[in-house]
C-alpha cells in the first residue's frame, strides 16, 4: 500500500490527507503545533467555490468564473503592483473544473455541510463577476469528543457564530449560548472539525507535537526521525518566520493574524530539493490592529480590521492625513494600500462611536486607552502626529460628498461588495460625514493572513523544478505553494477555497502516481 505523509493540518492538508486516503493510501498527517487546523481554524472558514452545486450558484458557469478571473488578473487594481498579470492559467483552470466537485465530494465524504453567503464576488463588476453564490460557509458543527479535542482553538473574541450572522447581526445570544454549552463549532473550527472527523473515521493517523524539517527524498524527517512515503506539504505560509519575510516580502510585516505555525517550514523543505519558487512577493492581504493582550499560543497577533472602516462615520488616512483608498472594499484590497512601514489611522466621529463596536469595544464601553480621542480635529491630529491641516481639508472634502451619499475620489459604495461591511440600516450603507465630536483615531498596519507563494506545483499539486520536471514524490498545496491567483483576491474566501481544491489534487495524486 502506498504511504503518504501530509505536513500540516489546516485546510489543504485535511482535504489531501482524506483524498489520499479515499485513493487508496495509508496516510498520516504530522502537525508541529498541539492541535489541529492551523490558520484555518482561526479564520471564518468560507470558501470561494464557483459553479458549486447550491441553488444560489444555478445561473453560475465554469466560463463565467475563468471570464472573471481572467479579467481580475489584468484589472487596474493590480497594475501597479508587482503580481501584474502574474496568475497561473493552468491552475485557476483547473481550479475552475474541480471547484464544483470538491464542494460537492466534501458535503459527501465528511458532515460538513455548506450555506451560501450572502456575499458578491469582490469585484463582481467585471466580466464574469457573480452576485451572492461563489462564497460558502461550514454550517456550525458538534464533533465528536475525541475530535473536538483536537482542534485548534478560535480566536479568543470570537464568539459562535457564522459568517452570516455577524454580517446580518442575526445571531441571537440565546442560540450562541446554546452552542458554547454544547461544544458546538462554527467559522473555521466548524470547517477543520468535520474534515477532520472524516479523517479519523477513515482511518487517517494523525500526529501533533510533530514538526517535520526535511524532506529526504523517500519520506521526511520529522523531530529528527525518519517517516517513509510521498509527502504532501501543507504547512502554510512563511510569515512567522522574520528572515524569509524580509527576503520575500521586504518586511518586517507588523500584523500577523494568523496561526504560529506559519514558520516556513514547507518552503524550506521545497527549496532544499530543488523546486522552482514562484509568487513569493504575495499574500492574503489585510488591515489589522493592534489591542493590548491578544495573543495565540502566548506570541502576539492582530485583529483583522473589518467592518468599522466601511460603516458611516468613518475613514482611513495615512500619515500625511490624506485618505489612499475605498475603505470598504476587500480586506485584501486595503491591506494592499497600506504603506508598509508608516502607520495609517482609522478615524471616526462620536456618532460612529455610539452606534458601531471598534475593535472589542462596544458603543456603550468606556474608551480604552488605546483608543485616541480629541475633541476637536487639530487636537486629535497633534495626538496621532498628522499634519493637522492635511487631515482638517481630508474630512472637509469627504464630508461634503458623504452628506450626499457620495465618493468622488474613490467610488466607495458603489461596487456591490462594499455594502458587505456597511450598515443596511443607514441612510447609505457605507458613506457618512464625521461631525459630531469628539473625534478618535485607532492605528492601523499593513497585515496578513498567511502568504501566498511558493513551490511552484502542476495541477496535481507536484513540486516543479526550474525545468518544468517534477520532483519526485513531493507535492504541495494551500499557502505553502504559489497561489493560483496571483496577487488578486477573486472573493471571500478564496484562500480555503483554492487550499480545499488543490489539497484533494496533491493527495490523490501522491496516492496514485
Amino acid at each position: 500500500m502506498t504511504s503518504v505523509v501530509v505536513v500540516g493540518s489546516g485546510a489543504a492538508g485535511l482535504a489531501a490527507a482524506l483524498s489520499a486516503r479515499e485513493s487508496g493510501a495509508e496516510v498520516t498527517v504530522v502537525e508541529a503545533t498541539p492541535a489541529i487546523g492551523g490558520t484555518t481554524a482561526l479564520s471564518s472558514g468560507a470558501a470561494w467555490l464557483p459553479n458549486n452545486h447550491l441553488p444560489l450558484a444555478a445561473e453560475d458557469t465554469p466560463h463565467g468564473a475563468r471570464t472573471y478571473l481572467s479579467a481580475l488578473d489584468r484589472s487596474d487594481e493590480y497594475r501597479s503592483g508587482p503580481g501584474y498579470g502574474c496568475a497561473d492559467t493552468a491552475m485557476s483552470d483547473r481550479f475552475v473544473d474541480e471547484a464544483p466537485r470538491v464542494a460537492e465530494w466534501l458535503e459527501m465524504k465528511t458532515p460538513l455541510r455548506w450555506a451560501t453567503l450572502p456575499i458578491p464576488d469582490c469585484h463582481s463588476t467585471l466580466p464574469g463577476g457573480y452576485g451572492a453564490g461563489r462564497s460558502l460557509e461550514p454550517r456550525p458543527f458538534r464533533a465528536p469528543p475525541r475530535v473536538a479535542a483536537l482542534v485548534r482553538a478560535a480566536l479568543p473574541w470570537r464568539s459562535r457564530v457564522t459568517l452570516t450572522e455577524l454580517l446580518t447581526g442575526q445571531a441571537a445570544p440565546d442560540l450562541v449560548e446554546q452552542r458554547r454549552q454544547a461544544g458546538t463549532h462554527t467559522a473555521g473550527q466548524a470547517l477543520v472539525a468535520a474534515l477532520l472527523t472524516a479523517a479519523v473515521d477513515a482511518g487517517v493517523t494523525i500526529r501533533t507535537h510533530a514538526r517535520a524539517t526535511r524532506f529526504l527524498g523517500t519520506g521526511v524527517a520529522v523531530d529528527g526521525t525518519p517517516l517513509a512515503g510521498r509527502v504532501v506539504l501543507a504547512t502554510g505560509g512563511f510569515e512567522r518566520d522574520e528572515a524569509l519575510v524580509r527576503r520575500f516580502l521586504g518586511g518586517p510585516i507588523a500584523g500577523l493574524t494568523g496561526a504560529p505555525g506559519a514558520r516556513g517550514d514547507g518552503l524550506r523543505m521545497a527549496v532544499a530539493a530543488g523546486a522552482a519558487l514562484h509568487n513569493t512577493a504575495q499574500a492574503w492581504w489585510c488591515p489589522t490592529i493592534r489591542i493590548p493582550g491578544d495573543a495565540i499560543d502566548d506570541e502576539p497577533v492582530h485583529r483583522i480590521l473589518l467592518a468599522e472602516r466601511a460603516r458611516p462615520g468613518a475613514v482611513l488616512v495615512d500619515c500625511d492625513g490624506h485618505r489612499f483608498t475605498n475603505e470598504a472594499r476587500s480586506y485584501h484590497e486595503v491591506g494592499r494600500s497600506l504603506h508598509p512601514t508608516e502607520p495609517s489611522w482609522l478615524i471616526v466621529d462620536a456618532a460612529h462611536r455610539r452606534r458601531y463596536p471598534i475593535g472589542p469595544v462596544r458603543p456603550d464601553d468606556p474608551d480604552p486607552d488605546w483608543l485616541q480621542r480629541a475633541c476637536t480635529l487639530p487636537e486629535l491630529a497633534r495626538l496621532i502626529d498628522v499634519p493637522g491641516d492635511a487631515l482638517a481639508k481630508t474630512i472637509s472634502r469627504f464630508n461634503w460628498a458623504a452628506a450626499a451619499g457620495e465618493d468622488p475620489d474613490y467610488d466607495r459604495g458603489t461596487n456591490p461588495y462594499d455594502g458587505v461591511m456597511g450598515d443596511p440600516g443607514a441612510v447609505h450603507p457605507t458613506l457618512g460625514p464625521l461631525y459630531a465630536p469628539p473625534f478618535y483615531a485607532v492605528p492601523v498596519r499593513p497585515g496578513l493572513g498567511g502568504t501566498s507563494g511558493g513551490p511552484r506545483t502542476d495541477p496535481d499539486g507536484r513540486v516543479l523544478r526550474d525545468d518544468g520536471t517534477a520532483v519526485p514524490g513531493l507535492y504541495a498545496a494551500g499557502n505553502v505553494a504559489a497561489g493560483p491567483f496571483g496577487s488578486a483576491y477573486p472573493g471571500t474566501g478564496a484562500t480555503i477555497g483554492q487550499a480545499l481544491v488543490f489539497g484533494a489534487q496533491a493527495g490523490r495524486a501522491a496516492a496514485g502516481d
